[in-house]
């Protein structure tokens, strides 16, 4: 036996070990211990971009319970066994030599069969935790979208009784049965989610999206984000309902209606609308102010609660630097496109870059709205800053750009991108060259995605790095590829070209994180306006002149300046500048023309008088209503609880004079690198300090920089709703993206987590799928 210890110790602590040494032993290992793991939370506190892992494991004795045995070593679990318990292995080893049968008839080895008694049916099913196995059941349907069938499969069934045999008639074995479970625990969280909504500290800010499913449905996701009554931002699906017969303004604007409806959210609690650029969305927010109005009294500004999603403008302008040939051309393809919602407005606005034909972009040559001419006019003023100053570069006018070359055909006219597209698809077109290119290279290429420019960031990324395997690869097949390879020459733009793309890239990802906030929004603009004038003021040169890249550049800039311009309409973007500590009125004067200055600080403060400036009971916390330690007494008396009221009167009326003007004339602060501006405004020292303004800040700071949450329902519910289960019904996949979405965020707590879980005996058993 102690040889045996000793082999396993030698050979390590792999999973391998373990199991083949255990097989050779003479007792059941698993009768004697099992295996856990200690460190398995610390994968939390390590990061989300660090590789999951359980950490170390450890054996841990059943039989040893005052005090508990563990170690990490299986050869030392092995020696305690032998040494602790000698006399259960003997009892053991004994009792394999005449085999016995356990419930069906399987030969079973397992120590505690021989001693203990054997447990009961009753006992069997007592410890059966039907709560934790329907959580599970609904979770894997839910979140991980396994198919309604999975639990009609004999597999599972076998899984599960092979744990407890006694349980068989307690399974979930049928499919509408599930859907039951599903059905009613919607119907709770649903109404326990209302019930949230009521008692929010911020507004409640919505984002909606259209989407056609793969069985060919559109539906309309609803979105809503705010802080919660413990100062928490959360986020939540409340609908994915489908839309019918027309997919209008008017049509989204009654389904988003009675979403809200369901929640009992008024036009009073409605915050902020975040979409895309669609003009449906205008005509939807205008649609949706007037069902609000005519059901709660109240108007609800819906001008100035538009906001536009930030990535989709990064978006648009980067298809503008790889495929636009004018502005024009720009002009052309925005107004083509612009009842086209969402991911379906890029693809057409990537297919007109590509198909318009030159007359209709000259039709585009001679008329430009008002804002447009506005944007011309700025660009033709003086520049203060060149270098952070929204439209304030020597731009390309519209004149010369309607002269522009056409051989400046977006990415088609660049010939490093364009042989790099070669390749791609020269790659792709044929399993054979794919194979050479791997045994080559060993990473795959990847090809560029007309609606996706990230795709040619990610493609660049991937040649730069693989650079001399590519090289290689090219020259061994310069026949196939037909003369696309590319030069020392090439090389240099793919990399000028990476460089540019690299702030877009991770302004994206910046946009779309978690906590962002509308306080981003404006200053990735001015990062990114800035960034094309620095680079067309650099490739402007004598020495440097490429007219390709400074036409690309340009075409990009007009996008960004084009909806950087429509945020002057929209006072809460100034607003969620100056009430981010870190910036305030310092970030305005200093990075944007003095002429500015006046209109974008009227702006906020319009907002401020209108909606926040009034007094507010305010409730300070024990501590911060201390009073000094001569005053203290050993028990409150009524005139120290009546000094306290005053004081804490006197506090709020002297801060609260005009504290809107107070706090963004102080100096800008450096947050931790943590710390987002919403975090800082829920402090408990920040909301004393400041009553009434904090509620404007928590208002606005909570306004997401993207719709990006309808975008992600998407992803998940393409996956429900795919193209081998066409029969579900549109309620049904509304259901389990909702309830996904709700345990994802954290609005249905397992009862392993403390939480009420989900009901095992659903009022409705039977549902519709």
């Amino acid at each position: 036996m102690a040889s045996q210890a000793s082999e396993i110790s030698a050979s390590g602590t792999n999973n391998a070990s373990i199991g083949s040494f255990a097989s050779k032993l003479s007792w059941n290992f698993n009768a004697f211990f099992y295996i856990d793991y200690p460190e398995k939370h610390l994968q939390a506190e390590l990061g989300p971009k660090r590789r999951k892992t359980k950490g170390h494991r450890a054996y841990v004795c059943l039989h040893c319970q005052n005090p508990p045995w563990s170690n990490r070593v299986p050869g030392n679990a092995i020696h305690h066994a032998e040494t602790a318990h000698r006399a259960l292995i003997r009892a053991s080893e004994a009792a394999n030599d005449t085999p016995s049968t356990f419930a069906s008839g399987v030969l079973s080895g397992a120590i505690d069969s021989y001693i203990v008694s054997r447990p009961s049916q009753a006992a069997l099913r007592n410890c059966f935790n039907k709560q934790a196995y329907i959580e599970a059941v609904v979770g894997l349907l839910t979140r991980r979208r396994l198919p309604f069938s999975a639990v009609e499969h004999s597999k599972p069934r076998d899984l599960a009784l092979a744990c407890n045999p006694a349980i068989g008639d307690l399974l979930i074995n049928d499919r509408k049965q599930a859907m039951g479970y599903i059905n009613s625990n919607y119907s709770l969280y649903s109404s326990q989610l209302a019930e949230r909504l009521q008692t929010t500290q911020s507004k409640i800010h919505i984002s909606s999206d259209l989407w056609t499913s793969p069985h060919r449905h559109g539906v309309l996701a609803v979105c809503v984000q705010w802080v919660d009554e413990d100062l928490k931002l959360q986020k939540a699906l409340l609908g994915l309902p489908e839309c019918k017969y027309s997919h209008s303004g008017a049509t989204q604007a009654e389904l988003i209606a009675g979403t809200l409806r369901k929640f009992n959210i008024t036009a009073q609690s409605l915050g902020y609308y975040i979409g895309d650029n669609a003009t449906s969305n205008d005509t939807c927010l205008e649609e949706l102010s007037k069902v609000l109005e005519a059901e709660s009294g109240a108007e609800y500004p819906h001008k100035r609660r538009r906001i536009r999603c930030i990535g989709h403008i990064i978006n648009l302008a980067l298809q503008a630097f790889l495929l636009a040939r004018s502005k024009e051309a720009l002009r052309a393809a925005l107004e083509a496109t612009a009842d086209e919602p969402g991911s379906t407005m890029l693809e057409e606005f990537s297919q007109q870059l590509h198909e318009l034909d030159p007359a209709e972009i000259a039709a585009h040559s001679d008329t430009t709205t008002h804002q447009e001419q506005r944007q011309e006019e700025r660009q033709e003023q003086p520049t203060r800053k060149p270098t952070h100053a929204r439209g304030k570069r020597a731009a390309t006018t519209h004149q010369q750009a309607s002269n522009v070359d056409e051989r400046f055909a977006g990415w088609q006219g660049i010939p490093a991108l364009a042989k790099l597209h070669a390749l791609a698809v020269y790659i792709r077109s044929s399993a054979l060259h794919n194979d050479q290119w791997y045994d080559a290279v060993g990473k795959q290429l990847g090809i560029d995605n007309i609606t996706r420019w990230s795709s040619w960031h990610r493609v660049i990324t991937v040649a730069l790095k693989k650079k001399p395997q590519i090289i290689q690869f090219t020259a061994e097949h310069d026949n196939d590829l037909e003369g696309n390879t590319l030069s020392s020459r090439d090389w240099e733009m793919l990399e000028r070209t990476l460089e540019f793309l690299q702030p877009f890239y991770e302004a994206t990802l910046e946009a779309e994180g978690a906590m962002a906030s509308i306080s981003q929004s404006l200053e990735l603009l001015d990062l990114l306006l800035g960034h094309c004038e620095k680079w067309k003021a650099h490739y402007s040169q004598p020495s440097n002149r490429d007219d390709r890249i400074i036409h690309s550049i340009d075409m990009c800039w007009f996008i960004l300046d084009k909806y950087y311009t429509m945020t002057e309409d929209v006072p809460v973007y100034a607003a969620a500048l100056l009430l981010d500590p870190s910036k305030r009125k310092s970030y305005i004067e200093e990075c944007w023309p003095e002429e500015w200055h006046e209109g974008a600080f009227a702006a906020a403060r319009s907002l401020w008088k209108e909606e926040y400036d009034y007094d507010v009971e305010i409730h300070l916390s024990e501590q911060s209503l201390a009073v000094p330690a001569l005053l203290k007494r050993k028990k409150d008396t009524m005139l120290s609880k009546m000094r306290l009221e005053v004081r804490n009167k006197t506090m709020a009326r002297a801060r609260g004079k005009d504290d809107f003007d107070s706090f963004i004339s102080e100096a800008p602060i450096a947050l931790a690198e943590d710390t987002t501006p919403l975090q800082w405004w829920c402090s408990e020292d920040v909301r004393t300090a400041y009553p009434r303004l904090n509620r404007m800040a928590i208002d606005i700071l909570s306004v997401p920089a993207e719709s990006a949450e309808p975008e992600r329902t998407f992803s998940g519910a393409r996956r429900t709703a795919r193209w081998d289960r066409l029969r579900l019904l549109i309620e049904s996949i509304e259901k389990i993206e909702c309830i996904g979405n709700w345990l994802r965020e954290g609005h249905i707590r397992p009862s392993a987590e403390g939480g009420i879980g989900l009901p095992c005996d659903p009022e409705a058993i039977e549902g519709d799928i």
